[in-house]
């Protein structure tokens, strides 16, 4: 906090010494790292609660309310026994101190309890009741006078109480925002920052004060013309008029940077500021000011400072600082929006917040709180795959390089998703779209998404379809497009239908793209699928396995890179060569008889011609073998392999594989102990795995010719993660592909 109340906190805990079994090499923070981090703080918060309570210094109950917000945005739950104490400590705490108000209205806020409400409420009236009318606030109330003048400190934790009120349905009067905006504009200095009062002197955790509190008031003030939306376009699309206060203090920060000092402070209230820029770099969903990653720097700054008891600076409050810039900064990054070039601004970012406020929407709905961020083309591909969705929108479309094609295709082809949006419904942009889909996915076409596609269903049930088309990339649609405003309805949030609509079509886009799986860490290191071709094994002249895809009338083609993901597997985990330059034939090619393995999969419903039929009998006869699965565990694809099979051997059925078989016990490459199922077949089957996978089998005079599961592996092998794939997990489909094929080669 600042002057009285840090300053009483000097007395708290002293931070032990940085434990070395904790330390992060320089730039080499990773999300373990800083899980291992949080969890400590946690236990130190726990460790120092007493009845309920933590000890105050400076005003009564701030301590508990600080402690009590950060154990709940570090994911202790509600019910957990400190929260449980801590918030009914905080009920019996009067409100009479802006800070301590400001931190219950928090509390309550994130608790999101019904039972609760009624404090939300009275927080939320008491901040906007005492606020001065210079639009700070002071430091409360004593006898129903104020405490001091105003200040900014103050004045950016009640705005941040009264925010987080507003977000869960409070309403708060215009007039305390307009105050609040007038002040903050019209005391900036002039470097572009802020100090305490009315200091010409900037200082950190003062400027990220003032540029979080605008970003809170301008989410709701700063739309030039009327909130309205008239066939189907946003008039006042891309007018702000806080750009330029903000554009300075944000620079301010940049030009000043630091996570080791609160700058032009030195070490005072340094968890304070880092506190400050966890909300900047949140609020406003920037990644970086100016060159330096706000959150990776920040979080190897706490992580290598930790104190063995697991605490920071000067006990509680410094600790609640920083096990909230940690937890909160180290959210799941779900969507990115694209900067892009642009000789007109701001054409890129048009409707500042409407990714805040889609994320905010969708909140926990996928098992963890998620957050957002922008992002440039100029970053590595592991950095841009750190979120499953790129938001690429505008006016008109961007006019890419060959270089910036490819690596958007790299996006979609290693498992991400592009979401493109025909911002306001603009024409110009639209075409630029198919222009651009055309030259880097030139084998797939755009198509209008039908009401069967799974998207309309992944989390909210919809019959609007909304014009939405996609483009399908192996198994799942891996590029989306609006040709009408989602953007501009996620800014307003209230339009009557649209909004509603739009928010929930953000939704299940979300829903679809990560398959409703948890999301890994800012932090977590992305491992992408093998996309060089000097990756793979050479063709290996003498003892390689051969292997070929059967061609089918069907989606023969789904999971195109199997067999050459399957060599590198083989190659590095069991020692086995297998020629990795995927061969495609018919059962009719001679050729057929070179690869004693076939590999088959598919989508859809298909019928081999009866010379195929046939061709295919003789083969396996001769001692070829099938090894299939039905791909994303597709009903049509199965009931015509099981027609085939039929056809192919009309006395003989596919049989379950017994328990002892050696797929299953380990006798062929590794135990596989519980292989769990994707998220979407274990909702289905009521079970997160089995210890059995159905595999199904032909045997002819003993052998197995005919290997097949009707649930899908051939997704884990392939790397990408579809949201309507009825199959395995990727680590343990992996396992279950490198036995079949162990069993195939070796049986």
């Amino acid at each position: 906090m600042h002057k009285v109340l840090l300053v009483a906190m000097s007395a708290a805990l002293a931070m032990g010494s940085p434990g070395p079994w904790q330390r992060s090499a320089r730039g080499a923070v990773t999300g373990e790292h800083v899980r291992r981090s949080v969890e400590r703080a946690v236990a130190y918060l726990r460790q120092t609660q007493r009845r309920g309570a933590w000890p105050d210094s400076g005003h009564r109950g701030g301590t508990t309310a600080m402690a009590v917000l950060a154990l709940l945005h570090a994911g202790v739950p509600a019910s957990d026994p400190a929260v449980v104490r801590g918030v009914a400590t905080l009920d019996k705490v009067s409100n009479d101190a802006t800070y301590v108000v400001s931190l219950k209205a928090q509390v309550y806020a994130t608790l999101n309890d019904p039972a609760h409400r009624e404090q939300l409420q009275a927080t939320a009236d008491w901040l906007a009741r005492t606020q001065l009318t210079t639009g700070m606030w002071s430091y409360g109330l004593m006898h129903g006078r104020t405490r001091g003048g105003g200040d900014n400190s103050n004045t950016q934790f009640a705005l941040l109480g009264l925010h987080e009120a507003a977000k869960a349905g409070i309403r708060v009067p215009q007039t305390v925002w307009q105050n609040s905006r007038r002040h903050f504009t019209n005391i900036q200095a002039p470097d572009g920052g802020w100090g305490y009062r009315n200091e010409r002197r900037s200082y950190g955790s003062m400027t990220a004060a003032g540029v979080a509190s605008l970003y809170i008031v301008g989410q709701r003030l700063h739309v030039a013309g009327p909130r309205v939306f008239i066939n189907g376009a946003y008039p006042s699309c891309g007018q702000y008029q806080q750009n330029t206060v903000l554009a300075a203090g944000l620079k301010w920060l940049a030009d000043n940077f630091s996570v080791r000092q609160n700058p032009n402070k030195g070490a005072t209230w340094l968890h304070y500021y880092l506190y400050g820029l966890e909300r900047v770099g949140m609020v406003s969903g920037m990644r970086n000011f100016g060159p330096h990653d706000w959150f990776r720097e920040g979080a190897e700054h706490l992580v290598n400072t930790q104190g063995h008891n697991g605490n920071w600076g000067r006990g509680v409050y410094d600790t609640a600082f920083g096990l909230l810039f940690l937890s909160k900064g180290n959210r799941p990054v779900l969507i990115q929006k694209l900067k892009w070039r642009s000789l007109r601004e701001p054409s890129w970012n048009r409707n500042i917040h409407d990714l805040e406020n889609l994320t905010a929407f969708i909140d926990d709905k996928f098992g963890k709180r998620v957050t957002w961020q922008t992002t440039t083309l100029e970053l590595p591909l592991t950095e841009l795959r750190v979120s499953p969705i790129l938001f690429i929108t505008g006016h008109e479309f961007p006019i890419f390089t060959d270089p910036e094609k490819t690596k958007l295709r790299a996006f979609v082809e290693t498992g991400g998703t592009l979401l493109c949006e025909a911002c306001c419904g603009s024409k110009p942009y639209a075409e630029g779209f198919r222009r651009f889909a055309a030259e880097t996915f030139p084998e797939y076409r755009l198509r209008a998404l039908g009401a069967e596609h799974p998207v309309f269903r992944s989390h909210f049930r919809m019959n609007q379809r909304y014009g939405l088309a996609g483009m399908e990339i192996g198994c799942r649609t891996g590029v989306f497009f609006s040709p009408k405003a989602l953007s501009c309805l996620w800014e307003l949030q209230t339009i009557p239908k649209f909004s509603a609509l739009a928010l929930k079509l953000g939704t299940n886009i979300a829903a679809y793209a990560t398959g409703k799986e948890l999301l890994a860490d800012k932090l977590d290191k992305v491992e992408l699928p093998s996309q060089r071709k000097d990756e793979a094994p050479v063709e290996v002249p003498r003892g390689a396995v051969r292997i070929a895809r059967l061609i089918h009338d069907g989606d023969y083609r789904a999971d195109i890179h199997v067999e050459s993901h399957m060599a590198l597997m083989l190659r590095d985990q069991a020692k086995v060569d297998v020629v990795a330059r995927g061969r495609h034939l018919r059962a009719t090619d001679e050729k057929i008889f070179e690869y004693p393995i076939l590999f088959m999969t598919g989508h859809y419903t298909f019928a081999l011609p009866d010379a195929e039929i046939a061709a295919l009998r003789t083969y396996l006869d001769r001692g070829g073998f099938l090894l299939a699965d039905s791909c994303c565990g597709r009903k049509a694809f199965d009931k015509s392999f099981r027609e085939m099979v039929a056809k192919l051997y009309p006395n003989k059925s596919l049989k379950a594989l017994p328990a002892n078989h050696p797929i299953y016990t380990g006798q062929v490459g590794v135990l596989l102990g519980e292989v769990r199922y994707r998220r979407i077949l274990a909702d289905q089957l009521k079970s997160r795995g089995t210890t059995r996978p159905p595999l199904e089998a032909i045997t002819l005079k003993g052998r197995t010719a005919i290997l097949y599961s009707k649930y899908d592996w051939s997704c884990a092998v392939e790397g990408d993660n579809p949201y309507s794939c009825r199959g395995y997990a990727d680590a343990d489909g992996r396992k279950l592909a490198l036995n079949l094929f162990l069993y195939a080669i070796s049986y």
